[in-house]
C-alpha cells in the first residue's frame, strides 16, 4: 500500500485529481494517462505522484483482468475475480475522494510501480 500526502498548489489541482479518480472508475487506465503525459505542466508533483500511483494500480487490474482471456480457467477466474476487481476498484476511490476532500493521506494499493 503507497501512502500519499497531496500537496496541492491550487484548487484545479485538487479538482483534476478527483476528476481523474472519478474517471478511473469508468475509463479505468486511460484518465491516470491523461493526466500524467497531457496536464504534467499544469498539476504539482504531489498530483503528479498520485496520477503515477493510479497509473499503477489500474495497470495491474488490467493485467490481472488479461488472464480471463485463458479458456476455461480464465474464464472460471472471471466469474470470480472480476466483481471483486470492480468492488475494489471502488472502494480504493471512494477512500482516496474522502482523502482528498478532507486533505488526509491517500492510501493506492500499488504492489509493482511501472512508472
Amino acid at each position: 500500500m503507497k501512502r500519499l500526502v497531496p500537496a496541492f498548489k491550487d484548487d484545479n489541482d485538487r479538482m483534476i485529481l478527483v476528476l481523474m479518480m472519478v474517471c478511473s472508475l469508468f475509463l479505468l487506465i486511460l484518465s491516470p494517462i491523461i493526466v500524467i503525459f497531457g496536464l504534467k505542466d499544469k498539476v504539482s508533483d504531489g498530483t503528479m505522484e498520485i496520477s503515477k500511483a493510479f497509473f499503477n494500480f489500474e495497470l495491474m487490474m488490467l493485467l490481472i483482468s488479461l488472464l480471463f482471456m485463458v479458456p476455461i480457467i480464465g474464464w472460471l477466474l472471471a466469474v470470480i475475480l472480476a466483481p471483486l476487481m470492480v468492488i475494489l476498484n471502488v472502494i480504493v476511490v471512494v477512500i482516496n475522494l474522502c482523502a482528498v476532500a478532507k486533505g488526509g493521506e491517500l492510501k493506492v494499493p500499488v504492489w509493482y510501480e511501472f512508472i
